[in-house]
C-alpha cells in the first residue's frame, strides 16, 4: 500500500492492476492527478487498469476531470460505489473515456462487485496485450 501527498492510497492487486482510494473531502486538482500519473508510470510501464475505490465522498476540479481517464497507458477504469443513490460517471470524465477509447464500468461496492471488477479488469487487459 502505498499513500500520495494528497490523500490518495494505492494498493497494487495484480501485476497490472491498481486500486485507487482518496480520501473523504479531498479535491483532486490537475497537480494531483499528475502525482498519481507519474507514481503509475513508475510501477507500471506498460499497460494497466485502475480500480477507483469510492468508498469516501471527494470532488475534481475541471481539469482534473479532464486529465483523469488520460493516464498514459491505462486501459480500463472499474468504479466501485458504495453510495448507490450517486452511482453515475462524471461528464467531464465519461467524454475522455470515448474520446481515449478508454473502458469504464461501474461496480456495487460489494464483494461480489468487487471480485466482478477485477475480473472484468484482467479481461480487458488480456484483449489489449
Amino acid at each position: 500500500m502505498v499513500s500520495l501527498s494528497f490523500g490518495c492510497t494505492i494498493n497494487h492487486l495484480d501485476s497490472n492492476i491498481a486500486e485507487v482510494i482518496v480520501d473523504s473531502g479531498v479535491e483532486l486538482s490537475i497537480e494531483m492527478v499528475e502525482e498519481l500519473d507519474n507514481y503509475l508510470k513508475g510501477f507500471y510501464p506498460h499497460d494497466f487498469a485502475l480500480l477507483v475505490n469510492k468508498k469516501n465522498k471527494y470532488t475534481y476540479t475541471y481539469e482534473a476531470q479532464l486529465c483523469l481517464a488520460s493516464l498514459e497507458h491505462q486501459r480500463a477504469l472499474a468504479i466501485l460505489y458504495h453510495d448507490l443513490q450517486n452511482e453515475h460517471i462524471p461528464p467531464l470524465l465519461s467524454q475522455r473515456v470515448t474520446l481515449d477509447n478508454i473502458n469504464v464500468k461501474i461496480f456495487p461496492a460489494t464483494k461480489l462487485g468487487q471480485n466482478s471488477a477485477i475480473n472484468w479488469l484482467k479481461d480487458i487487459l488480456s484483449k489489449t496485450a
